[in-house]
């Protein structure tokens, strides 16, 4: 575009339809010497760039000093204009017409070898955030020429390797797909829409696991066909999603009560594979399936009215040991595990041995003295009073049946036994039910609009097993209705 000589731009000097006249030199000269010798032509010099030195020294001599030596002048030139257009996005450009300097630029790029290249491709595939956004529009006549006009020329394979590679780590191209000319034996990359497509799992849905996972940032504003994570490395996980279940499913396959579940994950003897609330399917059946198989393994028979024995839940309450306390003691066989005959064979069917707990946690019996200073907390049932179950009985027995935690103790003043809450269980209760006193207290609202809330939204009262245990609520079930933390 330049001769180096005398620093001049190159410029057309005639056109002409007709293949004979337009060669036909010495007749075109003849025409326009006047113009010639008058300056017409004449322009601003350049200042040679250093394209325009190699190709002049590569076309009169072939000599090169770069690593470009050993590729044809096509090859090398064509890229470089190419590449050129295509580094012009990284200025705002739209990459029109040709200009010296996409020659220069691209030329620049070149002589700094492969890196240089992978890294200004990967600059240019960086500004691809638009859902439209595929390598063709992205690259330009750089992706096009080599992916149609020359994906058959084996001289531009080198380079061709290198725009292959940006574009694979950049676009979510499928197994088989072709890709300048060559077909992708194994997906490389998924996006959050890729991966939605292949495991019917909605795309906002399955976010909230690749979040979670690290694949993909949270606060990521591209559109889902441009969120793109590793494919081999997060393929179990996409191969688990479209397999988890909901709390009730789970449930009843591994036969555990609702109380039970949620007990189980506060203690991380369960883990959702993924705790972010929106999510209704965070389960994995066979890891609540092991743990029930693992407890229940040689398990003895028990009758179901046994009173001797009771579930590791209402255990864990009764005498305030960790479940996970527990369940240590079941597998290193320092406790004796039973099995209720005529259930399905379940969580809530193992059961341990009441002396046993009672062992590991004895009844306390307070002195007189100590009552008032050490002892925290309130009487089980003026706790129940104060929360609006005012029937005694029926609070004991959401205790007794290891739905509220609780401990007996011996009464320093009356010596009987008595259940007792301490600060721990009382918020253990306030953070998993709800009544209407605390309804109340939280919201500020009557008592009978919290009656009336609570039937529009159709929250069924806490009662396992079909068990009445009067207006308690669970707190997870109330929580929507009355817009709670």
């Amino acid at each position: 575009m330049i001769c180096v000589e005398h620093s001049h731009p190159l410029v057309p000097l005639w056109q002409t339809e007709t293949l004979r006249d337009r060669f036909d030199i010495g007749a075109r000269l003849q025409e326009i010497s006047g113009e010639i010798l008058s300056g017409k032509f004449d322009q601003a010099r350049w200042v040679p760039s250093a394209y325009d030195l190699w190709l002049d020294r590569r076309l009169q001599d072939s000599s090169d000093t770069t690593w470009l030596a050993d590729h044809p002048v096509f090859v090398v030139t064509t890229l470089c204009r190419l590449l050129g257009q295509a580094l012009s996005k990284l200025d705002g450009a739209e990459g029109g017409s040709v200009s010296c300097r996409d020659h220069s630029r691209g030329f620049d790029i070149m002589t700094a070898g492969k890196k240089a290249i992978r890294e200004a491709l990967d600059q240019i595939a960086a500004m691809a955030t638009d859902a439209q956004d595929e390598p063709s529009k992205t690259f330009g006549p750089l992706y096009t020429r080599l992916n149609r006009d020359y994906v058959n020329e084996a001289q531009f394979d080198p380079f061709r390797k290198i725009l292959r590679e940006c574009v694979l780590d950049h676009w979510p191209f499928a197994s088989g797909d072709v890709i300048l000319g060559e077909a992708l034996p194994q997906r490389r990359k998924h996006s959050l829409r890729t991966a939605a497509s292949e495991t019917g799992v909605g795309a906002k849905v399955l976010e909230h696991y690749l979040i979670e996972a690290g694949a993909i940032a949270e606060n990521d504003p591209r559109p889902e066909s441009r969120k793109l994570f590793d494919a081999k490395s997060h393929a179990d996980l996409l191969a688990e999603v479209p397999n988890l279940v909901g709390p009730i499913a789970m449930r009843e396959a591994m036969g555990a009560t609702k109380m039970e579940l949620i007990a189980l994950t506060e203690a991380d003897l369960l883990r959702p594979r993924t705790r972010v609330k929106k999510v209704k399917n965070p389960w994995q059946i066979s890891d609540g399936v092991l743990l029930v198989n693992e407890l229940s393994s040689g398990a003895i028979p028990v009758q179901v009215d046994d009173s001797r024995w009771e579930t590791l839940l209402r255990a864990s309450r009764r005498r305030e040991i960790g479940l996970g306390d527990l369940i240590a003691r079941i597998r290193d066989k320092s406790m004796t595990v039973g099995q209720r005959t005529g259930e399905e064979a379940g969580f809530h069917g193992i059961v341990v041995p009441r002396s046993e707990v009672d062992a590991i946690a004895p009844m306390p019996r307070v002195k007189p003295e100590e009552a008032s200073e050490e002892l925290q907390g309130m009487a089980a049932a003026e706790f129940g009073r104060s929360v609006g179950l005012r029937d005694g009985g029926v609070f004991q027995s959401m205790i007794e049946a290891g739905y509220v935690p609780a401990s007996k103790i011996i009464n320093p003043r009356t010596k009987r036994p008595q259940y007792w809450m301490t600060p721990e269980n009382m918020a253990t209760f306030r953070r998993q039910f709800a009544t209407l006193t605390t309804l109340a207290a939280e919201t500020g609202q009557h008592r009978n609009s919290l009656k009336g809330q609570i039937a529009s939204g159709r929250v069924a009262r806490f009662s396992p097993e079909g068990r009445d245990f009067g207006a308690v609520y669970l707190r997870d079930d109330v929580t929507n209705v009355f817009g709670l933390d």
